[in-house]
């Protein structure tokens, strides 16, 4: 087919349907995240009931496992091929305030499974860019289409957002932008409700901006390929169970405060037909003027079900009262759920375990092994994809041949006795000190600075007073906890060893 017989909206309309198709599973993604779904109840009543007064008892334990991955991933640094392409780094990072923009980056991704950072360059009146603009860009807004028959390739970028009585959008590509508008209040559902969107209103053409740039501006962090999963896509059964448990077992604390009562008569005397809706009152039933309560039809009885309610009969042959469910009933399908929610999202389960039983040592690094590995994925793939950013922006800036190195803090650290025992173990039975240093979790540069003019005898005596120290600061925890000796005799015992040791090791430096 000619190209001057395709509809220049082809692009637009399509990368339109693919972002309103994906809005709702990332709408539903923040409602989870937020806490914001409401429990799920089979009677009608009890759900017009807590909608009228608005009532909820929020329990959001789905944010965890977006939380606790965010929370390891940090930047240690990014560096360039030479100082000038670090310090251009550096500029770029402090005048774009990333350290504060890209763990809403990595949050977000977290929270729908993906998220997009654009990067801009920003020219002054001779045409020369003069600096790089990246910020964040939601998933519910803009989305990359990918080509189908090769999908690490963007085909194009699409984005869409509301100004005032008009649809904006934009469309991406690695030499061109696109601009289109609607009319005031158009939906935007068909091809004929947009039109070009110049950027200068003198000139009608300026609706297409053509660049040289040979790639789109806009940078994709996701959880998978082509597009992510929520981090705690998983958790949104367990957190309905939650949700609902949570709200009938406050429910029930009111039955527990006020039971309800009731009262038994003779068989040959059942008759309640005539009492009156106001009888018994006592004040605190909602009765209106006619004396009609909000679950009196005017044909039933006065039987009334609620805490504090009592069911009155003609000729008591005896009374008594309904015991409440037991708390038990509702906290421990909760605590169930919990685990659950855990081990389908593979997030340690004491990182949101509300019995708040802490394992320590070796137990954490087992549970958290399987975690750890995805939280290394993570800085993997959002590693690439934070590269390609800052390429493009030193590509912008000038750079002919960027070389881009992100550093992340270890996913994982060991820092107790007996993990240290451990790297002392490795070491003494012939596995290389750099390795079982970078198998405790620290990076590659931080070893080579630690063990520079370092000897095997040297590292082998450090390993052995760190592992000597975590060991005794485990052991004054426990005397602590037996109250054999205070917080403040502990704090003091240990900054004077820290203390010595430093001196004793700046000595040695120095002599």
């Amino acid at each position: 087919m000619d190209d001057e017989t395709v509809d220049p909206r082809a692009d637009l309309m399509y990368g339109l349907e693919e972002l309103h198709e994906a809005r709702p599973g990332y709408d539903q993604a923040q409602a989870y995240y937020d806490g914001k779904v409401p429990e799920v109840f089979t009677s009608v009543r009890i759900r017009r009931a807590l909608a009228a007064h608005r009532i909820d008892f929020d329990l959001n334990f789905a944010k965890t496992p977006v939380d606790a991955v965010t929370d390891r991933l940090e930047i240690a640094g990014i560096t360039g091929g030479n100082d000038e392409q670090t310090a251009l780094i550096s500029k770029v990072w402090q005048d774009n305030q990333l350290d504060l923009e890209m763990p809403d980056v990595f949050r977000r991704a977290g929270e729908y499974g993906d998220s997009y950072l654009m990067v801009l360059p920003v020219e002054d009146d001779a045409g020369t860019v003069v600096r790089v603009e990246m910020f964040y860009n939601s998933p519910q807004t803009v989305r990359v289409i990918y080509d189908e028959e090769n999908p690490r390739r963007k085909r194009f970028t699409i984005k869409q957002w509301c100004e005032g009585p008009y649809l904006r959008a934009e469309v991406l590509t690695d030499g061109m932008t696109e601009r289109w508008t609607t009319g005031k209040n158009s939906r935007g559902e068909k091809a004929a409700d947009w039109k070009p969107w110049p950027a200068d209103a003198e000139d009608p053409e300026s609706w297409r901006i053509e660049n040289d740039w040979g790639e789109q501006p806009c940078f994709h962090f996701r959880t998978d390929r082509p597009y992510g999963t929520p981090e705690h896509y998983g958790a949104y059964g367990p957190q309905n169970a939650i949700t609902k448990l949570q709200s009938t077992h406050m429910g029930t604390v009111d039955y527990q405060g006020f039971p309800q009562r009731y009262a038994l008569t003779e068989t040959a005397n059942t008759d309640t037909s005539d009492l009156e809706p106001g009888d018994f009152d006592d004040g605190d039933w909602p009765i209106d003027e006619n004396g009609v309560g909000p679950s009196d039809s005017g044909d039933d009885s006065s039987l009334k079900a609620g805490p504090g309610e009592m069911m009155l009969l003609r000729g008591y042959k005896s009374v008594g009262q309904f015991d409440a469910a037991q708390p038990g009933v509702f906290l421990d399908p909760i605590q169930f759920n919990v685990r659950a929610m855990a081990v389908i999202c593979t997030t340690p389960l004491h990182l949101f375990d509300p019995s708040g039983e802490q394992p320590s040592g070796q137990s954490v690094r087992a549970q958290d092994a399987p975690f750890t590995k995805k939280v290394a994925n993570r800085q993997l793939s959002y590693g690439a994809t934070l590269r390609e950013a800052f390429t493009f922006a030193l590509r912008r800036l000038g750079v002919t041949d960027p070389v881009v190195t992100v550093h992340w803090k270890p996913a994982e650290t060991i820092d107790d006795a007996e993990g240290w025992q451990t790297v002392a173990a490795k070491i003494a039975a012939g596995v290389p000190r750099k390795q079982a240093l970078m198998e405790a979790g620290y990076r590659a540069e931080q070893v080579d600075a630690w063990l520079s003019g370092t000897d095997d005898a040297e590292l082998q005596r450090r390993v052995d007073v760190l592992a000597s120290l975590a060991d005794s600061a485990q052991k004054l925890g426990a005397a602590q906890a037996l109250g054999v000796i205070t917080s403040e005799q502990v704090t003091a015992l240990m900054s004077g060893a820290i203390d010595d040791l430093e001196a004793l090791a700046q000595a040695q430096e120095e002599g």
